[in-house]
């Protein structure tokens, strides 16, 4: 009887998302507001697998690439790659990467090129401030165990003005039940990653991570 309440809790919960990746595929505050006018620049909210149950993992990145926009994968390149490389040390397989982890982003549209330079623009508080009732949303949907914090912006989205990602990075938080895990953006373009003592910091994330995937899958 348990089990059967379960699944059905796990339906009712992907079809709450599934509406809500809907609502948010459809938003359009932030062209209304005059801050983006690309025509790529659309809302990226990609669905569960359709034969996976609701993810518990909940992963929080700065914004979406315009290989996401084209693809509609959110890592679906060279910083996917060294992503998945990093989360299988953390106990979540290479083919359970989409199953597993549900994808999202401080703010949902890909913001354009920062002018002058190789990196995307850091949406502005503005942006972040119209999109951020859809992450909230998200979190209230998906009830995750665990959030991983992908980059300076999506850290200082949870965890307040955090001077540096060398102060977080290798640490956990827990709040209101849930593991928030910061991590570097995988990004080749980054050069965080140089720094040998970096590196051991994501290692010994991977290692939190993986101990609570452990737990999660045991609770199961």
């Amino acid at each position: 009887m348990r089990a059967d309440a379960t699944v059905r809790a796990s339906e009712r919960a992907r079809r709450r998302l599934i509406t809500l990746n809907a609502e948010i595929r459809g938003c359009r505050l932030c062209h209304a507001a005059g801050f983006l006018d690309e025509a790529e620049s659309v809302p990226i909210a990609r669905d569960p697998e359709p034969d996976a149950p609701t993810p518990r993992i909940l992963l929080v990145g700065q914004a979406p690439g315009l290989r996401a926009t084209i693809t509609d994968r959110p890592f679906a390149g060279a910083a996917g790659n060294k992503l998945r490389d990093w989360f299988e040390q953390g106990g979540i397989p290479r083919e359970d990467f989409w199953r597993k982890i549900h994808f999202s982003a401080v703010t949902r549209c890909y913001p354009g090129r920062l002018p002058g330079a190789k990196g995307d623009r850091v949406p502005s508080p503005q942006e972040q401030a119209l999109c951020r009732p859809w992450l909230d949303g998200l979190v209230d949907v998906v009830k995750p165990r665990i959030v991983l914090l992908v980059g300076l912006l999506a850290v200082r989205t949870f965890h307040g003005p955090v001077k540096s990602l060398a102060a977080v990075v290798g640490e956990a938080t827990v709040r209101d039940g849930i593991l928030y895990i910061p991590l570097p953006h995988p990004s080749g373009v980054s050069r965080w990653l140089n720094e040998p003592a970096n590196v051991a910091a994501v290692a010994r994330a991977m290692r939190i991570l993986r101990e609570a995937v452990d737990d999660l899958d045991r609770v199961r």
